[in-house]
């Protein structure tokens, strides 16, 4: 009977993965196109460069075992995250025995419906590789297996740093059982590594001295101590904060009532709650203080989910078997209350992560202007790109230095910023200032870079740091650019409008400075702003003044730059308008003749307001003396 349940849950979590599967190759989207790229870059070439199975960031035990799968394609990275959810619920599934069947069938949706978890296995994320290995040392553990646990922790190092937080507690439940002859064990991983690190660099203790969390603090910033246990709900989904609450009640009844369950009650709490807690307070500390390149990532905590889910899963589910002792009663609650816990979850789930994943703004644009490098990249030597999406949509080999190079620096001190003629340069807003420490002044004021191109998105988006979104194309010749300069509107001095605009102003309540508009929607716009010209590379248009708004409320607007075409909307770009002075800049490439753009003030509350010190200046930059 054992063998045939088994046999049938087996088949239960495949049919689960299966389903991740299928929404991923369903998806035009994908998730973690930053991260997630370069881990299936890193996997993907680790055949062709296998030097890449030593690569530290790219963590080399997920590597090595997710590398044949990601030969498939991206996708392969999502099956091979399904399997690892399946080991891990075979893992779970040992310790949810003596919880009884209901809580064995319902382990696997409920961890794949909490949305870090489940996010992270479509996305093919290293989180639930790792997961899994901390569910085989539980189950080691549980079966009295001390050696194989300690053996599995000696690897985690490098499958991700979260071992730091959970390796203690599983080392302590073997100093707590005196298995002591097993301890050494845990350097098991760091011996294997070492070896081969010695061989490959000369270097035995590789894994300490080439830490990639380093020197980040400054482009990733902080942020506040409770910025994960805020959002809680966001990471494990809304009804999953009450299974825990149910748990700790189901614990403490269990506790007292039967005894026979102590022993696995304490287990859970040390092995499974307390290594969760840790990792919470550990990635806490690292945002709070700046510290180890955190970004304050949520997907982090898709570590602790197995866990927590075991946690809760066990002493609430067992406790209805206690209370229970009918077969009629246990399938009356399981519907009940297991279809109202499902139900939410989904809808949690949805909310959180709706699917199938669709491709925004951020994605279309990096996804176009990795496929246009992917168009020219045959007129050019080599290609050098900070994006990894770059790479990925141009489909070049990031790690063949004879033909293309990841931007890991700027190189100021030489000629063309250390380019060589016949490169071409992508240059991005997310990751050239940022993790490729090159801003684009500098690129933009080196005489021997040529701007060939620059490309926006179809909706002004901001990354890192505050800078909308853009892309740069540089290939290495002197370079040879002019700008015109000119005042497009400055009514405050009296100065003519030099662009078609309407104003829908009203009389002021006294003879101050500035116009005054009511509560229209669209009270202010100006209109063919010059975006087409031969040679011309790209405008910038920038608009500020002042605004003050009638009465103690402040109203809701946008300075709003749209522009569209006989095809519809090309671009459109959005900013607030607060109490105060504001000034935005608009960089847009050149356009087609037959395209139309305009400024305009929408107000959304309905609100008076006056608009003062307004000025519209545009810089024109063209190829050539």
């Amino acid at each position: 009977m054992n063998g045939g349940s088994t046999a049938a849950l087996g088949i239960w979590w495949m049919a689960l993965a299966g389903v991740a599967v299928v929404v991923r190759l369903l998806s035009p989207g994908i998730l973690e196109g930053g991260d997630g790229v370069q881990h299936f870059q890193i996997a993907y070439y680790a055949w062709k460069h296998p030097e890449l199975l030593l690569h530290h960031w790219g963590k080399p035990l997920f590597t090595l075992f997710a590398s044949p799968f990601a030969q498939l394609g991206h996708w392969g990275m999502t099956l091979f995250n399904a399997l690892c959810f399946v080991v891990t619920c075979w893992a779970a599934d040992g310790l949810l025995r003596r919880a009884g069947m209901v809580a064995r069938w319902l382990f696997a949706p409920a961890l794949l419906l909490v949305p870090v978890y489940g996010t992270m296995v479509l996305a093919g994320m290293t989180e639930v590789f790792f997961a899994m290995l901390a569910l085989l040392v539980l189950r080691a553990l549980f079966n009295e297996r001390y050696v194989a646990a300690m053996i599995i922790v000696s690897f985690m190092p490098f499958a991700r740093p979260e071992y730091i937080a959970f390796a203690p507690f599983a080392m302590g439940c073997v100093v707590w059982k005196r298995h002591w002859r097993a301890l050494p064990f845990v350097l098991t991983g760091h011996v294997v590594y070492g070896i081969i690190g010695g061989i490959v660099f000369g270097d035995a203790l590789w894994a300490f001295h080439h830490d990639p969390y380093q020197g980040a603090d400054g482009i990733y910033g902080r942020g506040p101590l409770s910025h994960f246990s805020d959002h809680l709900q966001n990471i494990y989904g809304a009804p999953f904060p009450w299974v825990l609450g149910i748990a700790l009640v189901a614990g403490c009844f269990l506790w007292t009532r039967q005894r026979d369950d102590r022993p696995m009650l304490v287990s859970l709490l040390v092995l499974a709650v307390l290594p969760s807690l840790a990792i919470l307070v550990v990635h806490s500390v690292l945002w709070w203080q700046g510290w180890k390149g955190s970004l304050g990532l949520f997907r982090v905590l898709a570590t602790t989910a197995p866990l927590l889910v075991l946690a809760a899963l066990w002493p609430a589910v067992r406790v209805g078997g206690v209370l229970l002792r009918t077969t009629v009663g246990r399938a009356v609650a399981l519907l009940i209350g297991g279809g109202l816990y499902m139900h939410w979850a989904v809808a949690s789930f949805l909310f959180e992560q709706p699917l199938p994943v669709v491709p925004f703004t951020y994605d279309r644009f990096i996804r176009n202007v990795g496929e246009h490098v992917g168009r020219i990249k045959g007129q050019y030597t080599r290609v050098v790109f900070y994006h990894p999406q770059v790479a990925y949509y141009a489909v070049v080999d990031p790690y063949n230095a004879t033909q293309v190079k990841q931007g890991s620096g700027p190189d100021a001190s030489r000629a063309g910023h250390g380019l060589e003629p016949g490169d071409l340069l992508v240059w991005d807003a997310h990751f050239g200032p940022n993790e490729g420490h090159t801003p684009l002044e500098g690129l933009l004021a080196d005489p021997e870079l040529e701007l060939l191109e620059m490309m926006i998105p179809d909706e002004g988006i901001k990354v890192l740091g505050g800078r909308p979104f853009e892309a740069y194309l540089f290939t290495r010749r002197p370079a040879h650019r002019r700008e015109e300069h000119a005042t497009l509107a400055y009514p405050d001095t009296g100065l003519p409008f030099a662009l078609p605009h309407r104003l829908d102003t009203l009389p002021c309540a006294n003879d101050g400075p500035g116009w005054c508009f009511g509560g229209g929607e669209f009270p202010l716009e100006l209109s063919g702003f010059p975006l087409h010209a031969p040679d011309l590379l790209y405008v910038d248009i920038t608009v500020s003044g002042q605004v003050a708004w009638n009465g103690d409320v402040a109203g809701n607007a946008e300075l709003v730059f749209a522009e569209e075409n006989s095809a519809g909307r090309m671009m459109y770009w959005a900013e607030p308008l607060r109490n105060g002075g504001f000034s935005y800049r608009y960089r847009i490439p050149m356009r087609g003749s037959d395209e139309r753009n305009k400024v305009y003030v929408w107000n959304r509350s309905g609100l008076e307001f006056r608009l003062t010190d307004f000025r519209v200046e545009s810089t024109r930059v063209f190829r050539g003396q």
